[in-house]
């Protein structure tokens, strides 16, 4: 009887450890299951396709006839995966795949979060996790069959495999960065970011290689596939590719309506010696500024939507700077003395302009 006591006594203490120490992993697990649940309520409620999602659904039927696509400048990969789902279903049932986009988006706030976890620590991974996968433009494009929650993912999973350090690992990372082109060709030029800077802060150009010649080896598939198809390769409508040195200032003008009140900590983290001292912090430095810079060199097409596959680099710096707050002695009424000046420096821009660029708030 005392050995059993004492057995049982000892399981329980084993499992209040393993809870203690798993907390945050459970809780995050529990806000993942939250977030399936507001996404499974949104788009049951979804009756028709939208304008883009109806064309995902044309270029699906075109790929399993011989029709011409409906808009061959689209990227493919969303319509591939729609056209296997109805090939297997054996219907082209546009139920079925409706929910496709939050698999890949919640799939991605996992991988995200395993990976700051390894590196960061469960509190830093739950809180960019958690701010990403709640942004409202996200959650709004994931509930669309549209291809924003696709690229994020294979964007999170090349930045994934970089981080590995594993010569195989670097080769699936090439495998993705091409698979993040075929979800949406202008994030490559994320994805090509990331890992520039980690093959510079690993210094292996045997691993380089493998990526590159797994990103040309799927850019290659993609392109000749379309091009078979279609007799042509177009990548964006000519309106949508112009440029421009004079940088558009939307996405600063409208960053707490895309990120939040969170976007105001990132000027912080760029100001502490800590932010430079890891190397790990690199990546997603430069993930913030090309991104920022790549799409704000656009002519004229500017939308909320092109920052999500960014918004987590946005968030690990605003939670990077409540780190280094935290281990530093600058006093807290300065730094609240600083996001006040810049939340009325936004608010004379909004007047400045006449029109509500930063929303209502």
């Amino acid at each position: 009887m005392a050995l059993e006591d004492f057995n049982t006594a000892k399981k329980n203490k084993n499992i209040s450890a393993l809870l203690n120490t798993h907390k945050i992993d459970i809780v995050f697990a529990v806000f993942c299951i939250f977030i399936i649940l507001e996404y499974n309520y949104y788009i049951s409620i979804t009756k028709v396709p939208g304008h883009d999602a109806a064309v995902y659904l044309l270029n699906a039927r075109a790929w399993l006839t011989s029709k011409a696509l409906d808009e061959p400048f689209r990227p493919q990969l969303i319509s591939w995966i729609i056209a296997g789902i109805w090939a297997i279903n054996g219907s082209e049932n546009w139920v079925i795949v409706k929910g496709l986009q939050p698999i890949f988006t919640i799939s991605a706030g996992i991988i995200l979060y395993a990976l700051l976890r390894k590196y960061k620590g469960s509190l830093f991974a739950f809180g960019v996790a958690t701010l990403t996968m709640i942004n409202g433009t996200l959650f709004m494009f994931s509930t669309q069959l549209v291809t924003e929650g696709l690229a994020l993912f294979f964007l999170v999973l090349t930045l994934y495999f970089l981080k590995s350090r594993k010569e195989n690992y670097w080769f699936l990372a090439g495998i993705t960065i091409g698979l993040t082109f075929a979800s949406r060709y202008p994030i490559v030029v994320q994805a090509l970011a990331i890992f520039m800077v980690e093959s510079i802060v690993c210094r292996k150009p045997k691993l380089a290689i493998r990526t590159i010649a797994g990103a040309l080896l799927v850019v290659i598939i993609v392109v000749l596939a379309i091009y078979l198809k279609e007799g042509a390769f177009h990548t964006a409508l000519a309106k949508d590719t112009s440029v421009s040195l004079l940088l558009s200032s939307f996405y600063l003008k409208n960053s707490i309506d895309i990120w939040g009140f969170a976007f105001l900590l990132v000027p912080i983290a760029f100001l502490y010696k800590r932010t430079y001292a890891d190397s790990f912090n690199y990546s997603f430095i430069a993930w913030f500024i090309v991104s920022l810079l790549f799409w704000s060199a656009s002519s004229a097409n500017f939308q909320f939507r092109f920052a999500i596959q960014y918004t987590p680099a946005v968030y690990f710096l605003s939670v990077l700077a409540i780190e280094n707050i935290k281990k530093s002695s600058i006093r807290h009424d300065s730094i609240i003395s600083y996001l006040s000046n810049i939340h009325s420096y936004l608010k004379s821009l909004k007047g400045k302009y006449k029109y509500y660029i930063l929303g209502r708030w």
